[in-house]
This record gives structure tokens, sequence and C-alpha cells, in this order.
């Protein structure tokens, strides 16, 4: 069984439970009509009706929402005139009666959601002419291919992460093999490397779909640094993180099967009173509310959300089925960022919030970001070297903490210049990304330091990593204004969790990363292996 078919049968099956659900509410509505109990009932009508008109639709269940939109809008009307419950009676009693006509679903829920597939990102270096310049790709951790001739491929070599690199000679049988790999799925990212700068010919390529294009010679390292750039905008959607609370528990868990379908990693929350605790240690990118949620308003949890200045930029995005535009206004007012009108379908649901997600990535990385390199900066690396610290302490999971420091790269600077110093530590920068997982934190922590935090990581995996990526480094050829230079690097590793607080094991990786600078630079020492922790660690650069 597919996955997509998986998915659409767990949408039916809360379809399901959504129907009957809603057939057994109504009947309770019309007892206590009948049997005349006013207590509340107009209220507890009126939250029903509200309810049904924003979920129905998401459900199949189409016209019911609408009916349910319009008897709401009835009941509010009735009752700003004050008039008394027995006038209300009959009429009320037969729009629900009218409600429980149109329990029969419409349309087929979830019929335009395909899980997508889950790919490694690789490079595909196509053209004899590419061969050197694929092999010095090669040294910067891509999942790298090199073929002379975009035909006779492997059947199933193409899936939408694959990138494709290649000359001019091999342009036009690529994007054929491309499009045709591609059917109506969207086509594989496409950069061309040629020695061709005219203005006209850079047109043709962008009319033909290239979606980037190198000069060649090519510089290795910044070309590099495109391709990295390119492979984290596409893992972007994988990514994001939304915090949905509702107090409707179907229709938040048809929301949160569509989403993670789309690979939007999605936690439900029922219950408001849990939410300062789940956004602590689920730190979403987005918080995805409804506003009617009794006896709880969506707006003042917004509200109170903002006390918090840890969460002043979160983007908080109501999803309700409030159609005044000035009660909607009136809400955002109170500190949310967006209003999504329910019922919304599956599609519309998935492409919006995978748009206010990479928003809000965006944003959070102009904040986040070291400059130069695109790591975290040093107060947030820090941060999440203490959030880190925290779970593996309280789950007793084991984590490592890696300090890393270019070696003699003052004399780099001085002998090469500050442009090829930056060219390094971008070039060090992008390496650590292409071996460190998702999961992992890396961040540049001041000048030529970087500090990586991994997640579910023993000291043995996590120096084969560092020890592989100490290798790698000292092989590649970086050109200064004269000449051609290597520079190496030195790790020292530490047990994150192994230390009361996370202060204490980034000073042991660091005193380890000075122990390697005294055994001669470029390589691994973790501070276990310490005889003395009191090592002298008066190493410069």
């Amino acid at each position: 069984m597919s996955e997509t078919t998986q998915l659409n049968q767990q949408l039916v099956m809360l379809r399901e439970r959504f129907i009957s659900r809603t057939a057994g509410e109504l009947t309770a509505i019309l007892n206590r009509l009948d049997a005349q109990q006013q207590d509340d009932l107009l209220q507890d009508c009126q939250q029903l009706l509200h309810r049904l008109a924003g979920s129905s639709g998401t459900f199949g269940l189409r016209t019911l929402g609408e009916q349910a939109a319009l008897a709401e809008q009835w009941l509010k009307q009735q009752q700003a005139a004050g008039l008394p419950f027995t006038a209300l009676q009959a009429k009320l009693r037969e729009q629900l009666l009218q409600l429980t006509q149109h329990l029969t679903p419409e349309e087929m829920p979830g019929t335009a959601v395909t899980v997508p597939a889950q790919a490694q990102c690789e490079l595909l270096v196509a053209g004899h002419e590419l061969a050197a310049l694929a092999e010095a790709l090669s040294h910067y951790g891509f999942k790298l291919h090199h073929v002379n001739e975009c035909t006779n491929l492997p059947a199933g070599f193409w899936h939408p992460q694959l990138m494709i690199l290649t000359s001019a000679g091999q342009l036009a049988a690529a994007i054929s093999w491309n499009k045709d790999s591609a059917g109506d799925a969207q086509t594989a990212t496409l950069l061309c490397a040629t020695t061709e700068t005219r203005f006209e010919q850079q047109y043709q390529l962008a009319e033909q779909g290239v979606d980037g294009v190198f000069t060649l010679p090519a510089d290795v390292p910044e070309l590099a640094e495109h391709i990295e750039r390119l492979r984290s905008e596409h893992q972007q959607i994988s990514k994001a993180r939304v915090l949905l609370l509702d107090d409707d528990e179907a229709l938040a868990e048809h929301y949160r099967l569509v989403l993670a379908a789309a690979g939007i990693q999605t936690k439900v929350l029922i219950q408001p009173d849990t939410l300062m605790a789940a956004l602590t240690e689920f730190r979403p990118d987005i918080l995805l509310m409804d506003i009617h949620m009794p006896p709880w308003s969506g707006t003042i949890i917004a509200r109170m959300v903002r006390f918090h200045p840890q969460w002043l930029s979160l983007p908080i995005i109501y999803l309700s089925s409030e159609q005044d535009q000035d009660r909607q206004l009136n809400a955002l007012a109170q500190g949310a960022d967006e209003f999504i009108c329910k019922p919304i379908s599956d599609a519309r649901l998935v492409r919006t919030v995978g748009i206010l997600c990479r928003r809000a990535r965006q944003l959070s990385r102009l904040v986040s970001s070291d400059g130069l390199t695109g790591l975290l900066n040093h107060p947030h690396i820090k941060q999440a070297l203490i959030h880190e610290h925290g779970i593996s302490r309280r789950l007793g999971h084991q984590a490592m903490v890696a300090m890393l420091d270019l070696d003699h790269f003052k004399a780099v600077n001085d002998t090469h210049g500050h442009a090829s110093g930056d060219q390094v530590i971008r070039t060090l920068a992008h390496l650590l990304k292409r071996r460190l997982r998702n999961t992992d934190s890396l961040g540049r922590y001041g000048g030529e330091e970087f500090v990586v935090v991994l997640p579910g990581c023993d000291a043995g995996k996590a120096r084969a990593l560092f020890q592989k990526l100490c290798q790698d480094f000292a092989e590649l050829d970086f050109h200064g204004p004269c000449r051609t230079f290597r520079v190496t690097v030195s790790i020292g590793l530490a047990t994150l969790n192994e230390f009361d607080h996370a202060e204490q094991a980034l000073y042991a990786a660091d005193t380890a990363l000075y122990a390697q600078k005294q055994r001669g630079r470029n390589g691994v020492t973790d501070y276990a292996e310490l005889s003395s922790p009191e090592t002298d660690t008066q190493v410069t650069d």
C-alpha cells in the first residue's frame, strides 16, 4: 500500500468519526430543545454551529458547513434582537433538523494530497569536460555522480531532490531527460557551467529553464556554496515545524496528517494549558491556532504568548471560520500575524503553511545567522547547546559537543589576505553542513572557531565523523592572490550529557581542542581521553 493511499484511508476514517460525532451532537441538542432545557442551550448550539461551519468542508461535507454558517448567523441576529427562547425554538429546531439531512459526504477528503518522495540530495555532473570539476566538488561532501552523457542512465535514478550540473554540450540532453523523468512532477534543479557570458546567451539559458549559470573555469568554493544554498532551500519544507492548537480533535488530526504527508512536522494541542511548555520543547516555526476554543479565547492566548520575550517574533496564525473582517482585524491586533479562514482545502493548507514557514525561517535566519557563513551566530549556537543539554540530561540521551578551530589562521590572513581567509571560513562551514545531519546544530562561535552540537551521537561516531572531515579539508586547495595554499583544522570533543551545565561541556571541548593543538593540530581529541583536565591550553592560533 502506497503512503498516499494509506493517508487517504486515514482521512476517510477521520471523516466517519466526524460524521458520527456530529450526528450525536445534533441529536443531543434537539433532545434538549424538545425537553425545554434552556440552560446554556443557545450558547452550546451556537458553538456547535460555529465548529461545523469551519470544519465540515474539510471532511467533504461542504453543504453542511454552508448551512451551519447560515444558521449561526441567524441565531446571532435573533439573540442580538433580544428574542426570547420560546420565539426561537421552532425555527431553531427546523434548522437543526435540516442539518441532519446533510451528513452524507459530497466529496472525498484528501484527494488533492500526495506524499512527496523522500530522497537524499544528490549532485549529477554531466559532461566529460566537467570531470575535473566533479572531482573537486567531491571533496565538499556531496553525494556526487559524474557521467559523460545524460543518456542510458539507470531507471529510477532521477528524483525531485536531484541537482543536475551540466556542461553546455550536454544541456539539451539534460533538459530532455529531466522533463521526461519528472513527468507531471516538478523538475529537478538544473545548473549549467559554460564559458559564455553574453546577455543573449544567458537569456536563452534562463528561457530554457536553467536555474543557475556558472562561468568556466569555475570558482569551486563559490560553486559549492551556491549548490549548498540551493540544497538548503529544497530542504526547508521538510524541516518546517508547526504547533497546532485547536479544540476540535478530529479536525486537528486531519490537519496533522495532511501537513505530515507534505513533510511538515506538526504537533497538535487540544488544550491550551500546555502551550507554553510545548513552545519551549518543540520550538515551532509558526503557531497555528483557532480563535474560538470555549472557554478559552485564541486572541487572549496570542496576547499571553507575547508576554514572553523569546516568543515576540514567533508568527501566530489564526485558523478560524470567523468571516467578519472587522473581527478579524481586531483579532490580529491582539498579537497575531495572519488570518486563515476555515474551511480550507488540504492543498491550500499545505501551500499556505509551507509559505508561512519558509517566510518565518527566512526572518529567523536574519536574526540568528552569522553574516559570513550563514551558520548560527554565537548567541544562538549557545542557545542550541543549552537546549540540547537539557533534553539529553532529562531523557538520558547521549549527545556530543565539538569545538573546531582553523590552524595557523592568522598566517592565512597575513599571507593571503582577509578575502582568502573569509573563503577558508566559508568553505569549512559548507563542508560541515554537508557532513552533518538535519538534527545537528552548527554555529560560528567567533573568528575561525565553530561549535557543533550532535544529539543522539556517541564519542566513537563523533570521532570518526570529524577525523574524516579533517582529512578531506586538508586536501582542499585554496587560491590566494599569489599562490595556492592549504589549511587544516583542529577539533575538540566532549560528551554533553556528562556535565551538569552546558557551559562546562563547552569548556571541556575547548580544553580538548587546545590539547589537539599541542599534539600537532589537524586532528581530533576527546576530553575523556585527557589524563589531566588542567592541560595547559596556552596555544596560539
